[in-house]
């Protein structure tokens, strides 16, 4: 399908996990993940030490802790750099609500922040798109093969008889039973019958379901507000989605309308008011909501703004475009992740390491 072509020849490059797949939350301006050499500690944004570069991996800050790994297992330390969970788990998630998951002897569990665990008998758990644990107060859960939902003491709450979820949003969550995708309420309720082949996540009240093939918009009831007629579709971002027709990209209203004509070889959806295009010919180009060029160059690759930045690819390096089409940070880096909270994730010579929208480098080789 397109539109999964496309995630993985644009995206791919922005979207690959940091340090490890488990942890979420942001980075903290006053507590900065700090690689000296191959070890990880923190610092604030003076570079000032704040916890010895003695890890192997470091998480984010979240529910005043961090995830840290070391001699090959997962704790979390505390900002004073008190290890208050010791590093004893294969793999875990930041805290989310004071409830962090866990993985341990094959199985999945939920703990609190005084280490105490409440289950250890799942054999995977969803996270979404940015790692969250909770949504609607409900974690999605496999047990014998099959998915539901516990609330964050690990009690059952939605029974797990569904091929795959999908956590929460707006109220609302994605399941499969038997082939066919339809949506429960956070009481279990089946709200919306399993009718579509696949069921994407409310977002501002609208969902991109498939049927037979074809991409359209559903509301919260499950009623058509924009009939399947396209080849693929993308969630909306405001008041725009992107869409595919015939192999081309272009942008929709609210009413399945088209803003701007399907041409674009690939696409991604506006944000900060810009959105990256491929040309039919190649040419990369940041366009606005009336479809005009504003940012356009020799660009090999590149990806949405987020915080006035956006990715870029020149020849084998990238680096950030601010909003007049200036490299803000050099292009100098193999790999690169968006902005989030005024920093981004970038590899230079095979290692990870921070800098922050000034180009600013948190580590030392």
């Amino acid at each position: 399908m397109k539109i999964t072509k496309q995630i993985f020849s644009i995206v791919s490059c922005l979207f690959l996990l940091f340090f490890t797949a488990q942890l979420a939350a942001q980075i903290s301006a006053d507590f900065i993940p700090y690689r000296q050499g191959d070890k990880w500690g923190f610092c604030n944004k003076d570079k000032k030490i704040l916890v010895t570069p003695i890890y192997e991996q470091v998480g984010y800050l979240s529910d005043f802790t961090a995830g840290v790994k070391k001699d090959g297992k997962w704790g979390y330390i505390t900002k004073a750099g008190k290890e208050v969970i010791p590093c004893i788990y294969d793999r875990i998630t930041a805290f989310d609500g004071g409830t962090a998951a866990v993985y341990t002897k094959g199985e999945w569990g939920l703990i609190n922040l005084k280490n105490d665990l409440f289950s250890h008998r799942f054999e995977n758990i969803h996270r979404n798109a940015k790692n969250n644990l909770i949504r609607d107060g409900l974690i999605p859960v496999k047990i014998k093969g099959k998915w539901g939902f516990v609330n964050s003491k690990g009690m059952e709450k939605i029974r797990c008889k569904y091929e795959t979820v999908q956590p929460f949003h707006e109220g609302r969550a994605a399941v499969k039973k038997g082939n066919k995708w339809g949506y429960l309420d956070t009481d279990g309720y089946m709200l919306i019958h399993p009718e579509f082949d696949y069921a994407g996540a409310f977002k501002d009240g609208l969902a991109r379901v498939e049927v037979g093939g074809e991409w359209g918009y559903i509301n919260r009831e499950g009623e058509w507000l924009i009939q399947p007629k396209y080849d693929a579709a993308m969630d909306f971002e405001g008041e725009i989605a992107c869409v595919s027709v015939n192999d081309k990209w272009g942008y929709i209203n609210r009413k399945g309308r088209y803003i701007i004509r399907p041409t674009y070889a690939d696409a991604l959806s506006f944000s900060d008011g810009a959105a990256f295009v491929r040309t039919k010919r190649g040419k990369i180009e940041f366009i606005d909501e009336d479809g005009e060029a504003i940012i356009s160059g020799n660009f090999k690759d590149g990806g949405s703004f987020k915080e006035g930045l956006a990715p870029a690819q020149l020849g084998k390096y990238w680096g950030f475009l601010d909003q007049r089409g200036r490299f803000a940070v050099y292009c100098i880096y193999d790999r690169v992740q968006p902005f989030e909270n005024g920093f981004a994730k970038v590899m230079r010579n095979g290692k990870w390491g921070i800098v922050d929208t000034r180009g600013t480098q948190y580590w030392q080789e």
